[in-house]
């Protein structure tokens, strides 16, 4: 057996109440072929597929239904600045209001709520690594479910007054950009 040319494990939690459900999948594509492996709940499912449908596989991955009871989504708008955006983050998994408020205080009161909105209104994740094994090369994704569906989470540098800042651009996105996003990985 050959080693693929590129393999892409997609990892899928979308809250339902207090309940999540979790989709994992792996695909490894290998010259005109996609082997895939979908594990959900107790039922896994092995499938192999020619790499001109392989762009349907992915996005049905990510092709879920958005629970009724959802938050309102964050505007689009502002990027967010990284360290504030993943400090407040981690203050909030790891109870730590006082944290939060602190690194919150950073920006002001539209970037505030757009960052908490970002935090308290998902209601899904979905985290996606492709690694090229034969170029030792690898890419990695994060998208966020919300009420109106998909963003993917873009982190560039921007420009502040010491110079660059780490920053986060929220990117709307639907299950067939997937399929886009992986393409730059076999490119």
């Amino acid at each position: 057996m050959s080693t693929p040319d590129l393999v892409v494990v997609l990892d899928l939690a979308v809250r339902r109440g207090r309940a999540t459900t979790r989709v994992r999948a792996c695909h490894a594509l290998q010259e005109h072929r996609v082997d895939t492996l979908l594990v959900a709940g107790d039922d896994m499912t092995r499938a192999s597929v020619d790499v001109s449908t392989w762009r349907t596989e992915l996005g049905r991955v990510c092709r879920v239904t958005v629970p009724s009871d959802a938050p309102p989504p964050p505007a689009d708008g502002p990027d967010l600045p990284w360290d504030v955006v993943v400090g407040s983050g981690a203050a909030l998994a790891g109870h730590r209001p006082e944290l939060k408020a602190e690194l919150l205080a950073r920006v002001d009161a539209p970037l505030r709520r757009q960052v908490d909105r970002l935090h308290t209104a998902t209601v899904g994740r979905l985290r996606v690594v492709g690694m090229a094994p034969s170029r030792r090369r690898f890419g990695r994704l994060s998208w966020l479910l919300f009420a109106d569906g998909w963003r993917a989470l873009t982190p560039y540098a921007g420009s502040g007054a010491d110079g660059p800042r780490p920053m986060l651009r929220l990117e709307r996105r639907k299950p067939e950009d997937l399929a886009r996003d992986v393409a730059r990985w076999v490119a």
